[in-house]
């Protein structure tokens, strides 16, 4: 049994996460944060869940005593490099589905990696890495003369504009054609957990690419699929497709 802790718990994916971790025999939550001025600290985590009381307490850090084998983090990036120094002092496995990092603190992350394993993923779903890898498997459809437009909507609470999962799939896009023409563009409405849509303009013709999320779950089913893998990794920086690589 595998003991996770989430950072961010209180959050939309937090949640989820912590529900899905009760009902799989093979893990055991052990605990989970939240950031310093949220009113949830100190309030049991079952009660959070609508569940009965679990004995365990939402908490502004990662306490020391606590037996982790491995940290899910769903938060803030401020929040995640918090508890990124947890978990490299630890020596603890680190999956991070936050998102909004600027280039220093993903510099930051990518020098912790040579510490611990670390999976670094804006978007923890299935259909995201199946997304990439047809993206890297069409360099010989397509051509540099070819333009890209990008397409993400989210619900309008979402505070990065353009998503991650849009920024990733930009620079994955330009690493395969690196002197294409690419345009992003960024939606906020309603409660739409996530959409994005690759657009190929040919000549005459378009090709379209989109994933679309129905449920948040599924992030939260990812991110474990990803703790399940990551467990047993030598310390680096992976990302989501490795798993379906590997």
């Amino acid at each position: 049994m595998m003991n996770i802790f989430i950072s961010g718990i209180t959050g939309k994916v937090g949640q989820l996460l912590a529900h899905k971790i009760l009902k799989d025999d093979s893990f055991s939550l052990v605990g989970g944060s939240c950031s310093s001025n949220n009113d949830l600290i100190g309030k049991d985590i079952g009660v959070l869940l609508n569940l009965k009381e679990l004995n365990l307490f939402i908490e502004s850090v990662i306490t020391a005593e606590k037996d982790i084998d491995l940290i899910i983090d769903f938060s803030s990036p401020q929040s995640s490099l918090q508890t990124l120094e947890e978990a490299r002092s630890r020596k603890i496995p680190l999956l991070i589905g936050t998102t909004g990092f600027n280039e220093d603190q993903l510099n930051t992350i990518n020098i912790a990696s040579k510490d611990i394993p670390i999976l670094l993923s804006s978007n923890t779903s299935t259909g995201i890495a199946a997304l990439k890898t047809i993206l890297n498997n069409s360099k010989n459809l397509f051509s540099e003369e070819n333009s890209f437009i990008l397409e993400e909507t989210h619900h309008i609470e979402k505070k990065d504009s353009p998503s991650g999962t849009a920024l990733d799939l930009k620079n994955l896009i330009k690493e395969i054609f690196p002197s294409s023409k690419m345009t992003v563009e960024s939606f906020r409405e309603g409660t739409n957990p996530g959409e994005h849509t690759v657009r190929i303009n040919l000549e005459g013709e378009h090709i379209e690419l989109t994933h679309r999320a129905e449920d948040r779950a599924i992030f939260a089913i990812g991110a474990l699929k990803g703790a399940r893998w990551l467990d047993s990794k030598s310390p680096g920086l992976y990302q989501m497709s490795d798993i379906y690589s590997s």
